[in-house]
């Protein structure tokens, strides 16, 4: 029963990062008919072929460009760009997806865990089949909030879930199969979000994407409610048995990547002091229930290598959703005519979970030879390598771009759970789960909302210019802070 129970976690992520990521795809004819964002030069949706011409012409010039049946092969019109849209993708999720995962976790401490995850679930259902119905900007705004409120319980309590189901010898595998979800979940927005969109059903166009997405959430909340069962939890298990624990051998459990928003968690081998991210309830553990306190948090990040790991994490997480939130409307600008829908689905897949895999085990291996500094030369060289990956994504056309973008997802996915195996090596083990909540809080915080920063640069460069410096340049940017991180240890 317990692998039925993780398949519906499983499933249940699936939906959450579905609804997150679903907003970048149909950006463009949701902004057309809710009238936010920019306004650019478009091909018309009305030919065929959609021509790449439109796109330096001006307001004035945009309807001038005729095809030999003279009609216009340019429309002046929403391109789901701008500021509006960079607030609606980041700071609207990001804001209350970090500060509810706080408040959410120290719930979950306390009442039944199952009923937590379900009363979330059903949230985000609510508010992502009501974004299909929504009539302006500002109530895309409440919607994400709640969305972002609803997503946050997933990551930290069903993890401490699984970790509760699950004895050591399954528990990595258990929640490595519970955080393909995010690859999962990220890939199938651009199969929904192009391929239902086009569809057109009943002339509602986009509104049905967040419609089947919400009948998925319903399906998704009710095998929660039917199936899964909160599992007594381990320290409540060792209390009745008498079983004291013997001294942790800490070890990562699971890792995924970012790139769509990004998730960790770490257990002891004897099942307590789980990490979660962005901030589970066992994360908060040091908080609650050690006797240190805030002071001595703060003296442990406030070290200089934590200084410097947190600057250079909150620079590749900045990378990470740059490219997340950009992806779609980037290719609709300068290759309107490609469908992506199936080609980031499988890079993002692929890509990502032989990413979060070979990085644990590269670093896991030059760490016995080296040291600390070997997981920071990882870090460091992963980045690195990602770096002209990423770049081939903007420089090339389709498909060789989606080529380029398998290679970077391959070593830019490496650095999640690198990263962390850092963290942990270097925190005190008396603040160690409150420490690295924080950092999470942080990290998903600036990464989760610089990503606005594309819209002016946009403005002052080119799109291109911009993401070029918000993707390849901050994975790079991430590369050399992590490097300059081995020389403070």
């Amino acid at each position: 029963m317990r692998w039925v129970s993780l398949g519906v976690l499983t499933y249940v992520y699936v939906v959450g990062e579905l609804s997150h990521f679903l907003l970048g795809i149909v950006s463009r004819p949701m902004s057309q008919e809710l009238h936010y964002g920019d306004h650019a030069c478009l091909p018309n949706p009305n030919l065929s072929n959609k021509s790449d011409e439109c796109r330096p012409l001006n307001e004035t010039s945009c309807p001038l460009l005729l095809e030999d049946d003279k009609n216009s092969t340019c429309v002046w019109d929403y391109s789901g760009l701008g500021l509006q849209y960079q607030v609606l993708a980041g700071p609207a999720f990001v804001a209350v997806f970090t500060t509810a995962g706080v408040i959410i976790g120290i719930i979950s401490d306390r009442f039944n865990r199952k009923t937590v995850v379900t009363v979330c679930c059903a949230a985000l259902t609510l508010a992502t089949g009501l974004t299909g119905a929504a009539m302006s900007y500002w109530q895309l705004v409440v919607f994400r909030m709640v969305m972002g409120a609803g997503e946050s319980a997933f990551t930290p309590t069903c993890s401490s879930m699984i970790s509760d189901m699950f004895d050591e010898s399954l528990r990595a595998l258990a929640l490595a199969i519970f955080n393909w979800g995010v690859y999962f979940g990220y890939g199938l927005s651009y199969v929904v979000g192009n391929f239902i969109t086009a569809a057109d059903i009943a002339n509602m166009g986009w509104r049905w994407s967040y419609i089947i997405t919400g009948m998925m959430g319903v399906l998704a909340t009710l095998l929660l409610f039917l199936i899964v069962r909160d599992p007594t939890r381990a320290s409540q298990a060792e209390s009745k048995s008498g079983i004291q624990p013997t001294k942790p051998l800490r070890t990562i459990s699971t890792i995924s990547g970012d790139s769509e928003d990004s998730d960790v968690e770490f257990t002891d081998i004897n099942g307590k002091n789980i990490v979660t991210s962005p901030t589970g309830s066992q994360a908060k553990e040091g908080l609650l229930r050690r006797h240190s306190g805030p002071k001595d948090v703060a003296k442990a990040l406030c070290k200089p290598p934590l200084l410097m790991l947190t600057f250079a994490a909150c620079i590749r997480h900045t990378a990470g959703f740059s490219w997340a939130y950009n992806t779609q409307l980037y290719f609709l600008t300068y290759y309107p005519g490609f469908n992506i829908g199936l080609w980031v689905m499988s890079a993002s897949i692929i890509g990502g979970s032989l990413g979060v895999t070979v990085g644990g085990f590269v670093s896991d291996k030059l760490v016995k030879r080296i040291g600390i500094r070997a997981r920071l030369y990882v870090l460091a060289a992963s980045q690195l390598i990602a770096t002209p990956f990423a770049a081939g994504v903007l420089f090339f056309p389709p498909p060789g771009a989606f080529f380029s973008l398998l290679g970077s997802y391959i070593f830019a996915e490496m650095w999640f759970g690198v990263l962390f195996a850092v963290l942990l090596e270097l925190v005190p083990s008396t603040v160690q789960s409150t420490s690295i909540a924080v950092f999470l809080f942080v990290m998903n915080n600036v990464g989760g909302n610089m990503p606005v920063v594309v819209d002016p640069l946009s403005h002052l460069l080119s799109y291109r210019s911009a993401l070029y410096i918000m993707y390849p340049g901050m994975y790079l940017a991430s590369s050399v802070f992590f490097f300059l991180t081995s020389f403070l240890l």
